[in-house]
């Protein structure tokens, strides 16, 4: 089968990488994505950094969420360009280190309730002991965004009773939703595990 398109978002492939080696629920589960080093992440304030990064600075006060296509294959990183090589007719590498218009593109497609999520999400970040959610979940319409209200509950609140953990909530067809909700059931993993008593 020939691949029409290959992408590659550094950042997606690193912080996932990252979490799911310090992972105690996986061992062995899923496997590793190779771990890049890349420069663009030096300063990187994605909104994929802000699902997965724990330890997101306090500092950073903002996040992106529009992406650029490098296209000069030569300025590519250069554990990118040797990744990409693999697929050299189709290879793609989106990069969040520009603010607009320079980065346009919604790579994830992200709906206004996702968006209004990750704010949440950034004050949880930087402010988390005076952070609250004030939505209603029922009122949430994507997927993405209903993760995130559910890790919100589950640190500010302490509540894990929205997630039924043998209904998944992430579309099997979106890397970044699955891997979200792999970050999500981790987390409850962890604090069952800490906060009950047998």
């Amino acid at each position: 089968m020939v691949l029409m398109s290959t992408r590659l978002v550094p950042e997606l492939q690193y912080y996932f990488s990252v979490f799911l080696r310090a992972s105690t629920l996986n061992k062995y589960r899923v496997t590793y994505p190779a771990v890049l080093d890349c420069p663009c992440l030096d300063e990187n304030r994605s909104f994929i950094r802000l699902l997965f990064d724990d330890n997101w600075p306090k500092s950073f006060k903002s996040y992106r969420y529009l992406y650029r296509e490098e296209t000069n294959k030569g300025s590519w990183p250069g554990d990118v360009r040797t990744r990409l090589a693999l697929y050299p007719s189709s290879g793609e590498c989106y990069l969040s280190d520009r603010d607009p218009p320079d980065a346009n593109i919604n790579l994830f497609n992200l709906q206004d309730d996702d968006l209004l999520m990750l704010d949440n999400l950034l004050e949880y970040r930087c402010e988390d002991s005076t952070a609250t959610i004030t939505i209603d979940y029922d009122s949430l319409s994507t997927n993405l965004s209903k993760m995130i209200f559910l890790y919100l509950d589950l640190k500010i609140n302490g509540s894990y009773e929205r997630y039924n953990n043998e209904s998944l909530i992430s579309d099997e067809s979106s890397v970044l939703e699955c891997f979200y909700e792999v970050y999500l059931g981790e987390n409850m993993f962890n604090f069952r595990a800490t906060h009950t008593v047998f």
